[in-house]
């Protein structure tokens, strides 16, 4: 199935009190244990956002959506992994969040993992870490931010 990340009139997610808890059933990769988050955003920091762990120890991920940011960002993700998220119809339009790894901050540098994006069904709140099919088209440390350079 193949999800285009930068199409236009995607939906941008605005989280509130009422939609921004989501379950992973099967964790992060690497992270199986870690099932249940919340998704704060502090405009402050945006485009960066955090998912938080709300059971047992307490993780706190950086990511961005990637729409606006990363051009051409096509996921083509397997049908298993459509049918367990439940994109089909109009579920087909996931929240697509991308792990940012803060490399530096004075010089700043961030990079992105394009590879294995977080997909979070809009209406059932399922998420799932998957590696895209078209992985290779993608870096897992894709540049966003380099002062470095």
């Amino acid at each position: 199935m193949l999800v285009e990340a930068s199409i236009s009139g995607q939906q941008e997610f605005v989280p509130d009190e009422s939609n921004n808890k989501f379950v992973m059933p099967e964790g992060l990769i690497g992270l199986p244990d870690f099932q249940k988050f919340e998704l704060f955003v502090d405009p402050d920091t945006l485009p960066f956002v955090v998912l938080r762990s709300i059971e047992g120890d307490e993780i706190q991920i950086p990511a961005v959506e990637p729409v606006g940011l990363v051009d051409g960002y096509k996921l083509d993700i397997s049908d298993p992994d459509a049918e367990f998220l439940g994109l089909v119809g109009e579920d087909a339009n996931p929240l697509i969040l991308n792990v940012a790894t803060i490399k530096s901050y004075e010089p700043q540098k961030v990079t992105l993992n394009l590879a294995a994006p977080i997909l979070i069904n809009r209406r059932t709140r399922i998420g799932k870490q998957v590696v895209l099919l078209n992985y290779q088209d993608f870096s897992t440390a894709h540049v966003l931010i380099d002062e470095t350079a």
